[in-house]
């Protein structure tokens, strides 16, 4: 009884890891579709912020998600290299949305 138990245990933390993994996968996948890996690495700085300086910026806030949404699909103007540029919108919904400016967030 207890080996079933704990073979029932392992399995579903297991799937849950390969879960986050998987939601990591496609967060990325999505960001490097709609271009914003072209401005923006994981942990280095570019064109744009890296994604650990922006999960910084927002750590601790409880509005993270909805401040990082509302910039994220504003298309508000920003400066790079000394010129201003209006940013790209990222063009998701609902739970992809979630799913992305989370996984940002957890850099």
């Amino acid at each position: 009884m207890k080996l079933s138990t704990l073979a029932a245990t392992s399995i579903a933390a297991l799937l849950a890891v390969t879960s986050i993994e998987a939601h990591a996968i496609n967060a990325q996948r999505e960001l490097q579709k709609q271009g914003c890996l072209k401005c923006h690495a994981v942990s280095r700085k570019k064109d744009g912020p890296s994604l650990k300086e922006i999960a910084a910026k927002y750590d601790g806030d409880p509005e993270a998600v909805a401040k990082l949404k509302e910039h994220a699909t504003s298309t508000p103007t920003i400066e790079v290299n000394g010129k201003e540029e209006t940013h790209k919108e990222l063009k998701l919904e609902g739970e992809d949305m979630d799913t992305v400016l989370n996984w940002i967030l957890t850099r």
